[in-house]
């Protein structure tokens, strides 16, 4: 016969030290919030540094007149870009369709949540090839009370 007044025990144990660790973890990240504040408000002055001597750079490449400009530090370019196509599919097809184009294919897709609550309702049998039910094992939780 199992007692279950042990197990009890030991499970509200282990929870109670899951839920201080976590109430750990909260009060370390409040701590690294404070002191990061400094680094990240030198991250953010740099970071505008950088964004505002990016404008520069483009600007005076741009006012330079060339497409590319070298120094010893490094160089700076307008890159040619290719063109960005947009395409609105249902009207492309309907042109491809009526000047006989084979630009497109028809894509035949299998309705599996259809079929599955169909076997589920037995209205349909499984397939004999092609599908595999495999049972799964329940998965394990927990709840800490308190929010934690």
């Amino acid at each position: 016969m199992v007692n279950v007044g042990v197990f009890k025990t030991t499970v509200e144990d282990d929870l109670k030290k899951i839920a201080r660790a976590k109430l750990d973890i909260l009060i370390l990240q409040r701590q690294n919030e404070t002191l990061c504040k400094d680094n990240d408000k030198q991250i953010k002055k740099l970071t505008e540094e950088i964004a505002s001597r990016e404008l520069s750079l483009e600007d005076n490449l741009s006012k330079s007149g060339e497409k590319k400009i070298d120094t010893s530090a490094g160089w700076c370019a307008y890159r040619v870009m290719p063109d960005k196509w947009e395409y609105d599919d249902a009207k492309i097809i309907d042109w491809c369709k009526l000047n006989n184009y084979g630009y497109y294919h028809i894509v035949e897709i299998l309705d599996k949540l259809k079929l599955k609550k169909a076997i589920q309702n037995e209205t349909v049998k499984a397939p004999r090839e092609g599908l595999t039910i495999t049972k799964q094992a329940p998965k394990f939780g927990y709840k800490i009370k308190g929010g934690l």
